[in-house]
């Protein structure tokens, strides 16, 4: 089964903002920006913003994992682009290496002028938490889902989307 989830959420831009976790070892003979370092991941969760709107799919365990793509591949190209991403190389790796499309365009939505894993920046532009259970750490949501902890994973997934949204209007405030 694939868990569907869906809360009011205002955004404050145009576009869509994608957050994937997911399950799988990461190519080291690969940089950031090369999609084959994703080659062995696998989308667990799919989660948007858009529109005022938060909405999460979430793959129950390994045997629903084509489920989750095939709902990817059915969404995606009805969301509004642009499409934003804190880690655009790892969302564009997972997409190239588990569905049959990629979001384009995605944008960073750190802009040129933050640098930083999400959590720190985060924490320098004073962002809350979002009830985070696993302190935006990815690897832990991984283990998690793997454990079918689902409902952590689906709120990390949802903290992960208020914090890059809340970083996308920093930097467009700041333009």
């Amino acid at each position: 089964m694939v868990i569907f989830r869906k809360e009011i959420a205002e955004t404050g831009f145009t576009g869509t903002v994608i957050d994937l976790e997911s399950v799988g070892d990461f190519d080291d003979h690969y940089f950031s920006n090369d999609p084959r370092r994703y080659a062995f991941h696998r989308a667990t969760i799919f989660g948007y913003l858009t529109d005022g709107g938060i909405v999460q799919y979430c793959a129950e365990g390994m045997n629903e994992l084509p489920v989750l793509v095939d709902i990817i591949n059915d969404v995606t190209p009805s969301l509004d682009s642009p499409f934003y991403a804190l880690n655009c190389h790892f969302e564009r790796g997972v997409f190239i290496n588990t569905c049959s499309l990629v979001p384009e365009p995605l944008i960073d939505v750190r802009g040129r002028k933050l640098r930083g894993s999400k959590w720190a920046i985060r924490g320098r532009l004073g962002i809350p938490k979002y009830d985070d259970p696993l302190d935006g750490n990815g690897d832990k949501c991984k283990k998690e889902w793997k454990k079918g902890n689902y409902p952590d994973c689906l709120k990390h997934n949802r903290a992960c989307l208020l914090i890059e949204r809340d970083i996308l209007l920093h930097n467009r405030s700041t333009l």
